[in-house]
């Protein structure tokens, strides 16, 4: 491990990898820059413009990026949409109803086919309907005493009935 794979950053507050490359957040200097794993440089103002830059998330060719705004100037947080050659798809893809937002994931975009979801719903079912029987079986209790003076406990109850 290389603590200092990548130098020369300004706050880096979020990193995304896609492949061989790493796109960190520069979030003093508003910017994102992109690196290889290796750490070379490819190009460390890859997006620029942007307001204290927090998060980010990579799809396929595409790059989210989390701007943290600024509370104090009235700049309201957004979530941007660029492509990972740095192009700006929509800077504002979200831009409202974000209060100091710091961090961002995406999920996989792939859907199953019809034949592997008819698969799961069957697992499902099987395994729902599987375990039921297991689950209804009663419980094996064991049976035991334990002596009890009742002539010692009858007094005790007697005692806190009549308040003594």
């Amino acid at each position: 491990m290389n603590a200092a794979l990548i130098s020369g950053l300004s706050f880096p507050a979020g990193i995304a990898i896609s492949g061989d490359k790493l796109f960190v957040t520069n979030f003093e200097t508003g910017t994102i820059g992109e690196y290889t794993t290796s750490g070379a440089t490819v190009n460390p103002a890859l997006i620029t413009g942007l307001i204290r830059p927090i998060g980010i998330a990579v799809s396929g060719d595409k790059l989210f990026v989390v701007n943290n705004g600024n509370f104090f100037e009235d700049i309201p947080g957004t979530i941007g949409e660029y492509t990972t050659s740095g192009v700006t798809v929509n800077a504002a893809l979200i831009s409202s109803g974000l209060n100091d937002p710091s961090a961002i994931d995406v999920a996989s975009p792939s859907v199953p086919d019809g034949s592997s979801t008819w698969m799961l719903l069957l697992l499902g079912l099987a395994a729902m309907f599987g375990l039921k029987p297991l689950l209804r079986r009663p419980a094996r209790h064991r049976s035991f005493s334990i002596p009890i003076d009742w002539t010692r406990a009858g007094w005790m109850i007697g005692d806190q009935v009549s308040g003594k």
